[in-house]
């Protein structure tokens, strides 16, 4: 009795541990597939679209300072002529808040002209504003603009619904909780790897 106690907890140790392995290979692949595309402003290349990925927004109603980081960044690509139109993707205010009014209002004000600007409101998650950015928007090519922890699975993703892309990091100051963001978006790559090969997710909001 007591050796086929053994066995099983063996063959289930060796299950386990391959377990483990397949989501850190899955992870590690997502991080690392496409780390080459990040680049810095300067040597970004020309593309179709400049596209700004959501983010929280204070109570006060002013971006979150990794939100405004990104709106900046992506102003900075726009005036330097790296494409001709910002999307601005994120939540419309029906599954979180309101973000992309507020995204829209900063950088109006910052003087892109509205006939440059589309705006996704059911960009609720990276896949969601990666696919719709093919499927609706037709980019077929695009700028992304996010933090560096968010960069490599934003990338992954663009590129297997049909957004061929690079990255810009708009990493403009130190962030609290930053090392909290990181592991989550870690977590948040296998989810990525199994959206991409396993199954398609719904949106949190139909």
């Amino acid at each position: 009795m007591k050796s086929v106690f053994k066995k099983v907890l063996g063959l289930s140790a060796v299950f386990l541990t391959a377990v483990i392995l397949l989501i850190l290979a899955c992870t590690a692949y997502v991080r690392l597939i496409h780390r080459t595309l990040i680049v810095q402003p300067a040597q970004t290349p020309q593309s179709q679209a400049i596209m700004i990925l959501g983010a929280s927004i204070k109570s006060n109603g002013q971006p979150s300072d990794a939100l405004r980081d990104r709106l900046e960044t992506g102003i900075g690509l726009y005036k330097s002529g790296k494409a001709p139109l910002i999307l601005l993707t994120g939540d419309d205010g029906r599954n979180r808040a309101d973000e992309i009014t507020v995204m829209k209002n900063y950088i109006l004000k910052a003087g892109v002209p509205e006939s440059a600007i589309f705006t996704d409101g059911q960009g609720y998650r990276t896949y969601e504003s990666c696919a719709r950015a093919n499927k609706t928007f037709n980019i077929k090519q695009a700028i992304i603009v996010t933090q560096k922890f968010h960069l490599p699975r934003a990338l992954y993703l663009c590129h297997r619904l049909g957004v061929d892309s690079v990255g810009v990091s708009a990493d403009l100051h130190a962030y609290k909780d930053i090392h909290w963001f990181t592991v989550r978006d870690w977590l948040a790559s296998f989810k990525a790897w199994l959206d991409i090969n396993i199954k398609t997710p719904q949106p949190p909001v139909i």
